[in-house]
């Protein structure tokens, strides 16, 4: 009955936002034919910025901090539910079968909320984490915009979406200090007060997003 919460979040809804930084771009298409200059390039390694800036060090922090939290509650449950199976199992030979029964049924409904409430509690925490390192992805976006304009580079990519490139190329540092100006730290949603705080809003999917619970339990399946 052992369980491990504190599950790898896969990247996916931030790295779809990181994707974007492939058609950033300082003049429109039909504007590069008219000149009928050569792309010129930049490059980010979105994984270092994701690592060493300041934001999302602060989401890793706040996550870690919520599933240590969450993972001691886990356990004492489970030491509970332990106990009363080892106790149920001791008393079967003095209790009547049907007896037996009931209270066996009784635990495995226990045992199944539990699971339940285990599986809710990881996917809240899911989305919280995805919605914040949601936002510095946005803005990663957004300052290689600025910092692309002012080198005069036309187009970036992220380094994982390129075979090779010439060193020259990469505008990280830049783009990575900006970032930390722009955005030193992001709010990490309580996971326990998602659902409230999504009502409070006035309906599933304010402001462009879906309701915690319904987003991570499709996701899920």
């Amino acid at each position: 009955m052992t369980t491990t919460f504190f599950s790898t979040v896969r990247r996916s809804v931030l790295m779809a936002a990181v994707v974007g930084l492939a058609a950033i771009s300082g003049v429109s298409g039909a504007q590069a034919q008219e000149r009928r200059s050569p792309a010129i390039f930049g490059v980010v390694n979105t994984d270092r910025i994701l690592q060493d800036s300041l934001a999302a060090k602060g989401v890793r922090l706040e996550r870690e901090k919520f599933a240590q939290s969450y993972q001691t509650q886990i356990k004492d449950e489970e030491a509970k539910l332990r106990a009363e199976d080892q106790e149920l199992s001791q008393q079967r030979s003095v209790m009547a079968p049907e007896v037996f029964q009931q209270r066996a049924a009784a635990f495995q409904t226990k045992l199944a909320d539990f699971q339940n409430q285990v599986r809710d509690k990881q996917e809240r925490l899911d989305f919280s984490f995805q919605q914040a390192m949601q936002e510095i992805g946005n803005t990663i976006i957004s300052v290689s915009q600025e910092i692309a304009k002012q080198q005069g580079i036309t187009a970036v990519a992220a380094h994982n979406q390129l075979l090779f490139f010439d060193p020259g190329m990469d505008i990280t540092q830049p783009v990575l200090e900006r970032l930390n100006q722009r955005l030193a730290a992001v709010k990490f949603q309580d996971p326990a007060t998602l659902q409230a705080q999504q009502a409070q809003q006035g309906a599933p999917g304010a402001a462009g997003t879906p309701a915690a619970p319904a987003a991570a339990k499709a996701k899920a399946k």
